[in-house]
């Protein structure tokens, strides 16, 4: 009950402190484009906390444990950032965007802030113990949290129907990797996924975009990932 209450409550607060940043006339769609659909996830995450909802966690580990007892990768360490890797590969190939590359990496870094804001915060409140018993930090998962937020950026940033079902179908499955992997509770998952939806939400309508970076043409940013390294490379043609 008190990390249901802790979460409501920070949603809550984020909501009263939106309004603030977006034009009067358009202020409740604004609030409702960018909060409805991660409330609806999270709320449901919460909903199918233990042996509640349907399916329950508790269903849902049963039937890990039955059919996948023996699973265990580590490709969603690395599935998270392929929606990343999507953005600075289209670049790359001239397609159009909504932002400029610059402007992009700075969403990315004001993403990964506020979703790891979240999520830690939550993780340290309500010390929710792994389904295997490795620690007490499973409540939300944090790498569908963040699988989601940049599947989001994905989605923001090009408008097309079959790129967002790419960035949205690699997030998902980051999700199920970690329940397979007996890493996190169905909870977790779709609690993260709705935290990480949340916060690109967040940061997209209140981004001033007062950065201008012409770089498509020869200059890109992408990600460097490899032998447990995580960071950001420049290419450059000249």
């Amino acid at each position: 009950m008190s990390r249901r209450l802790f979460l409501l409550i920070g949603l809550f607060i984020s909501q009263i402190a939106f309004p603030q940043q977006v034009e009067k006339n358009n202020r409740q769609l604004k609030i409702f484009k960018t909060v409805a659909a991660p409330i609806a996830l999270i709320s449901f995450g919460l909903v199918c906390e233990n042996e509640n909802g349907y399916p329950s966690s508790k269903e849902i580990k049963n039937w890990r444990d039955k059919n996948f007892n023996s699973f265990s990768t580590r490709i969603d360490d690395a599935t998270v950032f392929i929606p990343a890797a999507i953005v600075y590969g289209l670049d790359l190939l001239h397609v159009k965007s909504k932002n400029d590359p610059l402007n992009q990496t700075i969403l990315f870094a004001k993403t990964s802030f506020v979703t790891m804001a979240f999520v830690y915060g939550l993780k340290y409140s309500t010390n929710v113990a792994r389904p295997d018993g490795s620690d007490n930090q499973s409540f939300p998962s944090a790498h569908t949290a963040m699988a989601f937020a940049y599947a989001t950026v994905l989605d923001k940033e090009f408008k097309n129907t079959w790129i967002s079902i790419a960035g949205y179908g690699v997030a998902t499955a980051t999700g199920a990797m970690r329940i397979l992997n007996n890493k996190h509770w169905f909870s977790d998952v779709v609690v993260g996924a709705g935290l990480g939806i949340l916060s690109t939400n967040l940061v997209y309508a209140t981004h001033q975009n007062k950065y201008k970076w012409d770089c498509r043409k020869n200059s890109a940013l992408l990600p460097n990932i490899g032998n447990n390294q995580y960071g950001l490379m420049w290419l450059k043609t000249f």
